[in-house]
């Protein structure tokens, strides 16, 4: 088996400013998947530390692995493109991809067309969506600058480290979260 190694973009200089810019965004992006898709959260962790135990670093000076800002084995950028219907290669059906929607006056449109619906993608609109199971595009815009940062989990990576993948999410969980909610400012209101 060949060794892990990093890529060789990820050694570059404009790389690594890149990656200590988004840093801060990237820690609250990390917290808020913990919040709503824990056990996707708890694999990308996993992962991330097999990752950092197994990975060869080259002989020449590099960047440590362990600078990777994101629970997520990858990250793309998408930058004023239409990006056509499609569903994503490489990540298990039971992986979200975490698209966060950036730039500016743009009113872009996320369809899903598996659920006939069309979701606001305005700048600042976070989207968890099963990208290997719903079909999704982004189709022209009217005005503005649009780009994305596409957070991603390779299979290839889970299986390389040995890290299942979550099952996939059940709405108990979720009737659960509100619940627990619910219950707590019940309880703030009766010492009150």
């Amino acid at each position: 088996m060949d060794p892990l190694v990093t890529s060789e973009s990820y050694q570059t200089e404009k790389v690594q400013n890149w990656l200590t810019a988004l840093t801060t965004s990237e820690v609250l992006w990390n917290a808020i998947t913990a919040v709503v898709a824990p056990d996707l959260f708890q694999a990308g962790i996993l992962a991330f530390s097999e990752v950092i135990k197994k990975v060869q670093q080259p002989k020449k000076k590099s960047a440590p692995v362990d600078s990777w800002p994101s629970i997520f084995s990858g990250l793309e950028i998408i930058a004023n493109r239409v990006t056509f219907s499609h569903r994503d290669a490489g990540g298990s059906p039971s992986l979200f991809d975490l698209l966060v929607s950036l730039g500016r006056s743009h009113h872009a449109t996320l369809a899903l067309a598996d659920l006939n619906a069309e979701l606001d993608y305005s700048p600042g609109t976070m989207v968890y969506i099963a990208g290997r199971v719903l079909e999704h595009s982004v189709g022209p815009w009217p005005n503005g600058e649009r780009f994305v940062i596409a957070h991603f989990m390779k299979d290839a990576v889970h299986n390389r480290v040995g890290v299942p993948r979550p099952g996939f999410p059940m709405q108990s969980f979720f009737l659960e979260l509100v619940g627990r909610r619910q219950n707590r400012k019940r309880q703030k209101k009766g010492r009150n």
